[in-house]
């Protein structure tokens, strides 16, 4: 019975085979700039997010800072669904009513497609691009529900500090 388990979980898809989540794996930080439909800034912020595999378990904490002293921390956690693509999902609302599913596009790119989890309609969709080992640049497009309209969009700079 345990080389069965053990030839099961073989055969699952390793997050640490993946070609680009392994090399975001540590703490990130970033400056993020929201923006309307029409590029004006309506916010920025910093984050601090711990990324990590364990146990084939995606698990991403972000730390988010505003201006104003508010500090919100979100949590995400990630399974293998399929070669190069991953499914997020979070505890944390308004997080915890979408769907997120990462897909790998080359050795530096990654596309998280979110959506309403109920309805299905699209919420954001989002690239990573790895520059190098130590920076990436992200850029979401956001929609508005239930009609996907566009409302804004968001440039974010992250450096890798450990």
């Amino acid at each position: 019975m345990k080389n069965l388990v053990n030839h099961d979980t073989n055969n699952q898809i390793q997050l640490e085979n993946f070609q680009v989540l392994p090399k975001f794996v540590g703490t990130w930080e970033g400056k993020w700039t929201r923006l309307d439909q029409d590029g004006n800034e309506i916010e920025r912020f910093t984050s601090v997010l711990h990324q990590n595999i364990v146990n084939n378990q995606w698990v991403q904490t972000n730390q988010n800072k505003y201006p104003n002293g508010q500090i919100v921390n979100i949590s995400f956690f990630g399974k293998a669904v399929g070669k190069g693509q991953v499914l997020f999902e979070s505890p944390d609302y308004p997080y915890c009513n979408f769907q997120m599913l990462v897909d790998e596009y080359s050795d530096h790119v990654i596309i998280i497609n979110v959506s309403d989890k109920i309805a299905g309609f699209p919420l954001a969709i989002e690239t990573i691009n790895l520059i190098n080992d130590h920076q990436r640049i992200r850029t979401l497009q956001q929609f508005k529900p239930p009609d996907g309209k566009f409302s804004g969009f968001m440039i974010v700079v992250e450096h890798k500090i450990i």
